[in-house]
């Protein structure tokens, strides 16, 4: 939850909790009893009980025989109402689609949560190897070629604002990816892409690169089976379509 809900007066906590509660199921949670979600929100398993069953009074989540949670059908209502309003999305999905015919590789737009990137539009390649991300499915910023796109053309100040939340995600492991991290961000203002070579799923290799002017800020990003290209070729083969495809977008 937000650090501004011990200094806004304005902050309604109860709601934040009920959001965190929501938020908390990911792609290929099929249900969640209370303990997980108290477990994922860091609250009280008595606090969880009473927002699950808020939630499912008001539609949002449905409890099965077994007494565990999933997300109900009113979620979708927001979900639609959000990508509704993403005007980008919509000129993306065909030059996206001929970048994935082109390549054999599947493209994602997506947009930052937190330190997280939601896939907004996906163009899945016909390969077996990788995982399958939907709309709406989102992936860590630190570790993917998406999260740090997006990460490298924010404000000093929101970069600053990542580090305290990335850091009590990752743990110890957090010097090390935010050592990569920072070396991305460098290689954007080099190259004009970011990478991500084996370092979110071993099997995986990524390119992306942030779309100029979109707003919310949105990026592109092909990811691919490492076994396909080496990361030069990556670099050398893949990443110039991005780039030029972001341009594009950019200025549409």
């Amino acid at each position: 939850m937000s650090e501004m809900s011990d200094t806004d007066r304005l902050f309604v906590t109860a709601l934040a909790r009920g959001l965190d509660v929501l938020a908390a199921f990911k792609a290929g949670d099929r249900t969640l009893g209370n303990t997980e979600l108290a477990q994922r929100c860091h609250l009280p398993k008595s606090t969880v009980s009473r927002l699950t069953y808020t939630l499912c009074q008001l539609g949002y989540l449905s409890q099965d025989e077994a007494g565990k949670y999933h997300p109900a059908p009113a979620v979708l209502t927001l979900g639609f109402a959000a990508l509704a309003g993403l005007d980008l999305r919509e000129r993306a999905r065909e030059p996206m689609r001929r970048l994935s015919q082109e390549t054999g590789l599947s493209v994602t737009l997506g947009v930052r949560q937190g330190t997280r990137v939601v896939y907004v539009e996906t163009c899945r390649a016909p390969t077996r190897v990788g995982i399958r991300l939907e709309v709406g499915s989102s992936v860590p910023l630190a570790t993917t070629a998406i999260g740090r796109a997006l990460y490298s053309v924010l404000p000093v100040s929101e970069q600053s604002g990542l580090e305290s939340p990335l850091a009590e995600e990752y743990g110890p492991r957090w010097p090390i990816l935010a050592a990569r991290l920072y070396a991305e961000r460098a290689a954007f203002q080099a190259k004009g892409f970011c990478a991500s070579y084996g370092e979110f799923e071993p099997d995986i290799h990524a390119v992306a690169v942030p779309i100029m002017g979109s707003s919310p800020l949105m990026a592109i990003n092909c990811s691919g089976p490492a076994y396909r290209l080496t990361p030069i070729r990556w670099a050398e083969e893949i990443a110039p379509k991005v780039v030029a495809l972001a341009a594009h977008l950019s200025v549409e």
